[in-house]
C-alpha cells in the first residue's frame, strides 16, 4: 500500500471521529445547561476553516508524488472537508435559533 492511500483513510477517520467527538461534547454541554446551541455552532463555523486546511495540508503531505499527479485533489479534498464542517456549524446554529424562537413565542403565549 502507498504512503498517500494509508494516511488518506486515516486523516478522514481522524476527521470523522473529530466532527462526532465535538458534536457529542455539544450536546452534552447542552443538556448540562452550561452552552447554547448559537453559540456552539458560531464555534463550529470558525474552526470550519482550521479543519479544512488541516485536512488540506495532510493530504497534500501524505500525496504519493510518484502517481504523476499534481496534487489538486487535496485542496479539493480539505475544501470538501471544510465545507462539511461548516454546514455543520450553520446547522446547530439554525437549531439553536428555532429553538429560542420557539422558547419567545411560548413565553410570550404564557404572559
Amino acid at each position: 500500500m502507498t504512503k498517500g492511500n494509508c494516511y488518506g483513510h486515516f486523516d478522514l477517520s481522524l476527521f470523522i471521529i473529530v466532527i462526532i467527538s465535538l458534536n457529542i461534547a455539544i450536546f452534552i454541554l447542552f443538556k448540562k445547561g452550561k452552552l447554547n446551541f448559537i453559540i456552539s455552532g458560531i464555534i463550529i463555523m470558525m474552526l470550519a476553516p482550521v479543519f479544512g486546511f488541516s485536512n488540506y495540508a495532510l493530504f497534500h503531505y501524505f500525496y504519493d508524488w510518484n502517481s504523476g499527479g499534481t496534487g489538486e485533489g487535496a485542496g479539493y479534498g480539505g475544501a470538501i472537508l471544510g465545507f462539511i464542517t461548516l454546514a455543520n456549524g450553520i446547522l446547530i446554529l439554525v437549531i439553536g435559533i428555532i429553538r429560542w424562537g420557539i422558547k419567545l413565542i411560548v413565553k410570550n403565549n404564557k404572559n
